[in-house]
Formats: C-alpha cells, sequence, structure tokens
C-alpha cells in the first residue's frame, strides 16, 4: 500500500516569551503563550486524528521540552535553524506534501483534503490567509525557489510566493483568518472557531 502523503503541522515551541510577541503587547506574554498553546491543541485536535487520507506530523522551531509529551500521538520533528522560508524547504526537501500553520482556528482536515485532491492536477496549492499571508501550502515536488526572498510576517507574503511561482500559477483555496493580533484574538475569544477552553479533553496535556 503506498504511503500517505505527510502534513507537517508547523509551530513555535510554547515558551515563555518566544511566541505570539505582537499579540503579547496587547495582553501580556502569559495570555499571549496560553493563546499559542491553545491554538496549538486545537490544531492538533482537528488534524493529528488525519482522515485517513494523510499522515499528519509536528514540526517545532525551538526546545520541545514537555512538548514531546503532549504530542505523542504523532510524529514529533525538530524544525532545523534559519529563517522561516529554510525551514519550510527543509520540511518538503524531508518529504512533506502539505504543510500548515498552528494559529488558523477554523482549519480542519477537509482543507487538507481538498489541497490534496487538487494536486491532482495543480502543481502548487495555497491556501491564504485574510492579512495576505497564507496558512497552507502544497506541492508535488520540492521547490526551494518559493521561499527565497518572502517578506516573511508582513501583508506581501501571498504575492511574493505566487510571484515567485511564475508561470505555475498556483490554485487557490478560500481564505481563512488567523489569530495574530489583538483583533483576532478576539474574535477568537468570542466565537469565531474554535475559543479557547474549547480543546476536546482527550488531548489536552
Amino acid at each position: 500500500m503506498p504511503a500517505l502523503p505527510r502534513l507537517a503541522i508547523f509551530a513555535k515551541a510554547p515558551v515563555p516569551g518566544g511566541v505570539k510577541t505582537r499579540l503579547a503587547r496587547a495582553i501580556g506574554a502569559t495570555a499571549a503563550l496560553e493563546a499559542h498553546r491553545q491554538l496549538l491543541l486545537g490544531t492538533l485536535a482537528r488534524l493529528s486524528p488525519g482522515s485517513g487520507r494523510f499522515a499528519p506530523e509536528l514540526w517545532l522551531a525551538g526546545a520541545a521540552g514537555d512538548f514531546n509529551a503532549w504530542a505523542r500521538w504523532l510524529p514529533v520533528h525538530q524544525q532545523p535553524a534559519g529563517d522561516l522560508g529554510v525551514r519550510m524547504a527543509a520540511a518538503f526537501a524531508a518529504g512533506v506534501t502539505v504543510l500548515v500553520g498552528c494559529d488558523i482556528p477554523a482549519l480542519g482536515a477537509s482543507h487538507v483534503d481538498t489541497a490534496l485532491a487538487k494536486l491532482t492536477e495543480a502543481e502548487l496549492v495555497l491556501g491564504p490567509t485574510t492579512d495576505g499571508g497564507y496558512c497552507l501550502i502544497a506541492m508535488r515536488r520540492p521547490n526551494p525557489a518559493l521561499f527565497h526572498n518572502i517578506p516573511w510576517g508582513t501583508s506581501g507574503v501571498l504575492a511574493a510566493t505566487k510571484a515567485a511561482a511564475g508561470d505555475r500559477a498556483p490554485t487557490l483555496l478560500d481564505p481563512l483568518w488567523d489569530v495574530d493580533d489583538v483583533n483576532s484574538w478576539h474574535r477568537w475569544r468570542t466565537g469565531g472557531a474554535q475559543p479557547a477552553g474549547a480543546v476536546p479533553a482527550s488531548v489536552r496535556p
């Protein structure tokens, strides 16, 4: 039986002061850390069971600490050194087919399934975010050029990635919103999909 396509869930290790720094300026480092932790656990709850059509993995940046125990139900990889582009390119070079972030409350297995289905006709699939970035990227084969000279963390990420793809225009999924500032944090907290505290007990540490 052929191996299932690999899904990399990219996340920073939940370390105080090292996550959600933009949000932390508004709500404090402790609350930002808890938001990151809840978002990550929610993502794992929705994606780690898979759908029978992909094999999920957690790729952590930074010291994993006790999180290896929390994520014991799926493989955990350490992201290599370098900027986000270097780290993403390394995941695809290692055999990943789809890569997603961990701060998109509405992102679920159906989005991964859709991306894989579209890869039967497209070479590149992107899941845009409403702030000009993307939360999902899927490729038939590695293409390191897609990760060079990209203004990570800005509203120009999606446009720069599409430009890097050249005449091989990506197929786009419907846009989703991410939690990266105080406004999106309030939206999430007030019921905008998978609010804090809604992580199933079966995947809580």
